[in-house]
C-alpha cells in the first residue's frame, strides 16, 4: 500500500548556493548539515540537491539580543 502526501501549500526548495547566500553561511556548512542528518534535503537527478526553505527557517532561528525589542 502506498501513501500519498497532500500539501496544503507548495513547498519552496532552494539550491545550496541560494540557501547559503540567504543565511550567510558556506555551501560546505550546508553539505555538512545534510550529511549529519540535521538538515533535510532532496536529490533531483544525479547532482541537483534542493533544500526545503521551511527546514532552513527552522534551523536558522534568530537569537534575541539587545535590539530584539526595538521596532
Amino acid at each position: 500500500m502506498t501513501t500519498q502526501r497532500s500539501y496544503s501549500h507548495p513547498v519552496e526548495y532552494l539550491t545550496l548556493q541560494a540557501a547559503a547566500e540567504r543565511y550567510h553561511v558556506s555551501v560546505m556548512t550546508l553539505r555538512r548539515r545534510i550529511r549529519t542528518g540535521a538538515l533535510p534535503a532532496v536529490r533531483s537527478g544525479a547532482r541537483l540537491i534542493r533544500i526545503p526553505a521551511e527546514a532552513l527557517d527552522a534551523m536558522f532561528t534568530p537569537v534575541p539580543n539587545s535590539t530584539w525589542w526595538v521596532y
